[in-house]
């Protein structure tokens, strides 16, 4: 292959330049950065024209040659695979793709693989680069009552207002609807809404099939341990559903429910003896799938993931915060590794051919591609654009190879060097030095001694004391909290019944002020005619308004008010400003905030 001649070469230059005496010697400092690097540039193509993400790549031995090709899709609707450098085939599809993998539906000789092509609800399957067939995931259920609605309105005489109105309650009430009823919903036009039923009519026995999508896809093995044993696709829905199809990918052969949608899959084990299935979702929780039964223990995360890599009995989990958090696969975390900037990719580095080696690649925002052995950095590399997707395995005839896809389109291939150093050699082994520096304790005195042989005494006196003053200390912070509450100073209020957060911010360094009040409803029910007043010392501050009226405070919606604020005194003196949200059935305010005006720069004259 022109790859693995391009990379014979690299490595045959690097060693003629190190071993000619005439030969131009770098500088000191950036031979110790190239010895470091265990990467060789194999293939680099600008202009390739794709942009793919981790999932839109894999890698396969499609002809049983030995010869494995680099399987690629787009956002622009297009399937290409690579063979070495050139494009052996390129196909059009028929809508966009999120995820493609090959797997083996039976056992053949040679063993040939099929291509699976996630797209929408659909699994695109590809044999001998052509394409044989699609699996359809099953639709979803629909609400017994919308069903009724839309039978009503599939009628002639059917009163569409009141069909309308009873289709807005029930998404009221939590329903589920399907896309029919919401674009029904989306329209206010009373003519629109009839002409929409209309067109609706004539395929009115189709009319309340709700269609999910497919959000990620793994493979997991049947029941042997080989590179090319039949295997299973692995399919995660934005249904919150988890299906396993069979080998010929024309049934289902297990479904699980989980809490939230899956957004990256890692799989383990064989489908008939044992397998593992970790399962990351978008509530920022990691889920595990054992034999089709999803396990208690949940790993609850900081952030939302962004990358999933599963490393023996190790997950590593890369989150929006910029940290990689790695956890043993029974929910305990063993450390997390914190990095500049965002993380763009992650993936497994596996070598089990000429020997056995793994290790983690994450590649970040910034261009960078690091490489960690654990959570030891080996090395870094830097790259011009920023990675959008990243494939490692075996392309050509070369296990430890890298396929990077950037966000310019361009393609860019590596191949570790087969005498890299994985190792974290340069981490510190054994225990800190510190430990063995004695500690300085102070020798024991006479008081000291009296002291312990009292407690020793009266240690269950002692114990009950501690109790009731620490119960009497609990009692009066609870009446003082109480009693916060209900006079509506504490941050949140829920006198009346309402529950009302309150928070102000002031904004400019004087003499004129801006004070930003936030006002949320965090209750269930509207609040109407809501009076807003403030009060502060009329020597230090003028207000021109200060009396605000809400019309009414919405739940969960954040309100903002602005008070303006001059300081009229010249030497710029300072007080606080009390913000009261008043009821209109009690003298008690719902609730009511202190603002701590700054010193108030001094007032710029007229004229110089």
């Amino acid at each position: 292959l022109s790859i693995r001649r391009s990379a014979k070469m690299a490595e045959a230059a690097s060693a003629s330049a190190g071993s000619d005496g005439n030969a131009a010697v770098p500088s000191n400092e950036e031979e110790p950065a190239k010895k470091k690097s265990p990467w060789l540039d194999a293939w680099h193509d600008p202009v390739a024209g794709l942009s793919c993400y981790s999932s839109f790549i894999c890698m396969s031995d499609l002809a049983a040659d030995g010869d494995h090709r680099l399987i690629m899709v787009d956002l622009k609707k297009r399937i290409r695979i690579y063979k070495g450098t050139t494009i052996q085939w390129e196909h059009k599809l028929p809508d966009v793709p999120c995820a493609v993998q090959a797997f083996y539906h039976e056992v053949g000789n040679p063993p040939l693989p099929t291509l699976a092509v996630a797209s929408g609800h659909r699994v695109l399957i590809y044999r001998n680069m052509r394409p044989t067939m699609q699996y359809r995931l099953p639709p979803l259920e629909i609400d017994p009552l919308e069903v009724d609605i839309w039978e009503e309105l599939s009628k002639d005489s059917a009163d569409i207002h009141a069909s309308f109105e009873k289709l807005n309650a029930a998404r009221e009430n939590g329903t589920v609807l399907s896309n029919q009823s919401i674009d029904l919903l989306a329209l206010e036009d009373a003519e629109a809404q009839a002409e929409y039923i209309r067109s609706c009519k004539p395929n009115k026995d189709n009319l309340l099939q709700q269609q999910t999508s497919i959000t990620c896809m793994e493979v997991l093995k049947q029941n042997m341990d080989e590179p090319t044993a039949v295997s299973m696709l692995v399919i995660g829905t934005e249904n919150k559903m988890v299906y396993i199809l069979e080998a010929s990918a024309l049934n289902l052969a297990a479904k699980v429910k989980l809490d939230a949608v899956p957004s990256f899959i890692s799989v383990l084990g064989l489908y008939d003896v044992e397998y593992r299935i970790t399962v990351a979702c978008r509530d920022g929780n990691i889920y595990t799938i054992k034999n089709g039964q999803v396990l208690s223990n949940v790993i609850e995360l900081e952030t939302q993931p962004v990358g999933l890599v599963r490393f023996d009995k190790n997950i590593y989990v890369g989150c929006m915060d910029n940290v990689i958090h790695c956890f043993h696969f029974k929910g305990k975390k063993n450390h997390s590794i914190y990095l500049p900037c965002p993380i763009s990719c992650m993936s497994l580095l596996q070598i089990t051919k000429s020997r056995v080696a793994k290790a983690l690649v994450v590649a970040l925002s910034n261009g960078e591609i690091r490489l960690y052995n654990g959570k030891h950095l080996i090395t870094t590399i830097p790259t011009n654009d920023v990675v959008t997707g990243m494939k490692l395995g075996t392309f050509g005839r070369e296990e430890g190879s890298m396929v990077l896809s950037f966000k310019s389109g361009a393609l860019m291939v590596k191949i570790l060097q087969r005498n890299a150093n994985l190792d974290a050699t340069g981490a510190a082994t054994g225990p800190p030095p510190e430990q063995d520096i004695p500690l300085d304790v102070p020798k024991k005195t006479k008081l000291y001694v009296e002291q312990t042989s009292r407690e020793r005494e009266q240690a269950i006196d002692m114990h009950r004391t501690f109790q009731r003053d620490l119960c009497k200390l609990r009692l009066s912070t609870a009446r003082a909290y109480v009693n916060l509450l209900g006079t509506g100073h504490g941050p949140m209020s829920s006198a009346g019944g309402a529950q009302v957060r309150l928070n102000a911010q002031v904004i400019g360094m004087g003499p004129q002020f801006k004070v930003v009040v936030r006002v949320q409803n965090a209750g269930v029910h509207a609040l109407h005619d809501v009076p807003v007043h403030c009060t502060t010392n009329p020597y230090l501050y003028r207000m021109p308004k200060p009396c605000f009226y809400l019309p009414i405070l919405v739940p969960q919606q954040v309100y903002l008010l602005e008070v303006p604020i001059t300081c009229v005194n010249e030497n710029g003196g300072t007080d606080s400003v009390r913000i009261f949200l008043c009821n209109s059935t009690s003298n008690v305010p719902i609730i009511s905030a202190v603002v701590n005006m700054p010193i108030s720069e001094p007032p710029l004259p007229d004229s110089f």
